[in-house]
Order: structure tokens, then sequence, then C-alpha cells
């Protein structure tokens, strides 16, 4: 059985949903810590600027994990997703 062309396209399929969803919630926990560590360098963030940061690409989430040691306040974050969200 193990064998077959059925089981072997079924197992594959659910190797491949298995995959997505690591990758979907390791996406989902590095957004929650570029949060985090945007709340505490420059204070609470509006709700507007949780979902630009949502919105964001795996890459530009790694590129604002990055930029945010630099950031002095909000001014600095609301410009680095001005200047990025042409790209979104």
């Amino acid at each position: 059985m193990q064998e077959s062309v059925i089981y072997q396209d079924i197992k594959a399929e659910g190797i491949n949903e298995g995959l997505q969803e690591g990758l979907n919630r390791g996406v989902k926990r590095e957004k929650q810590l570029v949060l985090r560590m945007l709340n505490r360098r420059v204070g609470e963030l509006s709700e507007e600027v949780r979902v630009q940061v949502d919105a964001l690409s795996l890459e530009q989430t790694e590129a604002l994990g990055e930029a945010l040691l630099d950031f002095e306040n909000i001014t600095d974050l609301t410009d680095w997703l001005a200047e990025h969200s042409s790209t979104l």
C-alpha cells in the first residue's frame, strides 16, 4: 500500500501542507517579535502601524528587524514604513 501512487500523492500533499503551515507560523512569530521589539524601542504602536507591519513580506520584516536597532522614536519607524511601502 505504501508503494501505491495514490498513497505517495497523499503523503506528499500532507508533507507540503505541513511545511507551509510551519512556514506561516514562523513568519507570524517573527512579526510578533518585531512588533514587541518596536514597542520597546519606540513606544506603543497604533493599530494603523501594526497593520502596516503585518502587511510586510518576510524579507521586509527581517529588514525592519535590523533597521529598528537604529530607531530612536516613532517617526523613524513611520519614515521607514513610508520608504518601504512602495514595495509592499
